[in-house]
């Protein structure tokens, strides 16, 4: 086997990996955002009743870390089946998705110590009971304020990801515009909150073609896969990067 089919087999294998890795934290965000996941504000502290809330509410927990563990996932295998179209561009935009990785588990914190101080009162014994409620709701605004800044880099990373799909046309063209508009859609709806949170109940129908077109790109890289035919077919844009 040459070093270049060797190459083209690895780039579809990657390819398969990202679609994989889509399909499950998109599926995580789906059990995160629809799921029975009780509210804060619902959990008691330590009686027999709220053992099953707490057990939901820790599932969620759990879709959260394997979210932003497959984002990881899927921004290294987006890297290496990017990395021959434009290296730098292919490595800003895993580095944005791991920014987005890396707000996203800090936001988890945040909530766990919410959920921490609402099912064990003893954690916060120097708090009266109206004080701690004040810090659970504080924790719990922190974190669903502060989601929509990870959707900026994870914007960012997106559009450079399909920017470089459109060059190379690994999948078809009307795919990774579809892409990037997506994404630069969720990036502004996401920008427009932080500066506008009263707009907020407004604009969230704008994230769901995003929702759909995760899904769509997903099920294409697992199982249409890639075309490199057309990139890896010219030696000179295999080596120095030049545009097909």
């Amino acid at each position: 086997m040459s070093a270049l089919q060797h190459t083209d087999q690895s780039a579809r294998r990657m390819a398969r990996l990202a679609g994989l890795s889509y399909v499950i934290y998109s599926a995580a965000g789906i059990y995160i955002t629809f799921g029975p996941i009780p509210g804060l504000s619902t959990l008691s502290g330590g009686d027999a009743a709220s053992q099953p809330l707490e057990f939901l509410f820790r599932t969620g927990l759990l879709a959260e870390a394997v979210m932003y563990t497959f984002v990881v996932i899927s921004a290294a295998a987006m890297y290496a089946v990017l990395k021959p179209v434009s290296q730098g561009g292919a490595l800003v935009g895993a580095f944005c998705r791991l920014i987005e990785s890396a707000m996203g588990a800090t936001f988890i914190i945040f909530k766990y110590a919410a959920f921490a101080a609402v099912v064990n009162p003893d954690l916060s014994p120097g708090f009266s009971g109206e004080e701690r409620s004040a810090l659970v709701m504080l924790l719990r605004d922190v974190y669903g304020s502060a989601i929509y800044f990870l959707l900026i880099p994870m914007a960012v990373g997106g559009i450079l990801f399909f920017a470089l799909f459109f060059r190379a046309r690994f999948i078809p063209r009307w795919l990774a515009a579809w892409g990037m508009l997506t994404y630069l859609v969720v990036g502004s709806v996401a920008a427009t909150i932080v500066l506008f949170p009263s707009l907020k109940e407004h604009v969230m129908l704008f994230f769901l073609p995003g929702a759909l077109f995760e899904w769509v790109v997903a099920f294409w890289l697992l199982f249409a896969g890639i075309n490199t035919a057309r990139w890896t077919g010219k030696p000179s844009a295999t080596v120095q990067g030049a545009a097909p």
